[in-house]
Parts: C-alpha cells; structure tokens; sequence
C-alpha cells in the first residue's frame, strides 16, 4: 500500500492523502509533484508536550505535524525554506532544503528546544535510518 503524502490542493487545502484521491474541500484530483520527498520526522516533545507543531514550505502553511509523526512531502525540483511554529512562538531555525536530481529526497527532524523565557524549534539534517514510519 501507498504511504500518506502531505499535500496541498490548487484550492489551498492541505491534506493528508494517498496518491489519486481527491480534495475533500473541492473535490477535484490533488496533482501530486513527483520530482522529490521531504521527509520530516518531529521528535518526541519534552514534559508531555505534544501539541501540533505548524509548518510553513516557503511561507506557505503545511498543516501540522504531530508528536512523533513523520510526514512525507513531495516536491518538485527546487530551494525549499522549512519553518515550524507553535501558537504565538515563531522561533525556529529555518532550513533550506534543495531537491535536485543529484538529491531528490531530504530528510529531516525537528524537535523542541527548551528555553529559559521561551522555548524554539530545531531542524536539523537526518538520515532515513533515524526516521520511523519510512
């Protein structure tokens, strides 16, 4: 069977979908960019925090991700800017991510950082090896 794919409608509805499903906002086919995957793991969250962390593909909201889920995001060839928020907080170290045919798949874990006043997102490069659910 087919892996979920994050994907996001000409409509603008993002959606957790198989390959050939339709929109359930607009239902028309979901066109799927076959070029590249970003897969993105989030990492058990401290102290029992496992609300959904938001995420922004080029400033383009992607819908959340859950506490330790991994999604899969394809694209198409390109510079990718990954950014993670949580409500108010907008502190996270974006990362830029290019799928090319040399490197058509990126893979990556987020996890919370801890801090005195206020907590941040971290993004950091992964391998498939660390991510569960591939």
């Amino acid at each position: 069977m087919s892996k979920l794919l994050r994907l996001k409608c000409p409509c603008g509805n993002v959606v957790n979908a198989y390959p050939g499903e339709v929109c359930p906002k607009c239902k028309q086919p979901i066109p799927i960019p076959r070029d590249g995957t970003i897969y993105l793991y989030r990492m058990g969250s401290p102290l029992g925090i496992a609300g959904g962390f938001g995420l922004y593909l080029n400033g383009e909201p992607m819908g959340h991700i859950g506490n330790k889920e991994t999604i899969r995001i394809p694209v198409k060839f390109g510079s990718y800017n990954l950014h993670v928020a949580s409500g108010m907080n907008r502190r996270c170290n974006d990362m830029v991510i290019n799928i090319t045919p040399q490197s058509p798949f990126a893979f990556l874990k987020v996890r919370m950082k801890m801090g005195f006043f206020t907590n941040s997102f971290v993004l950091e490069p992964s391998n498939p090896q660390e991510m569960p659910d591939l």
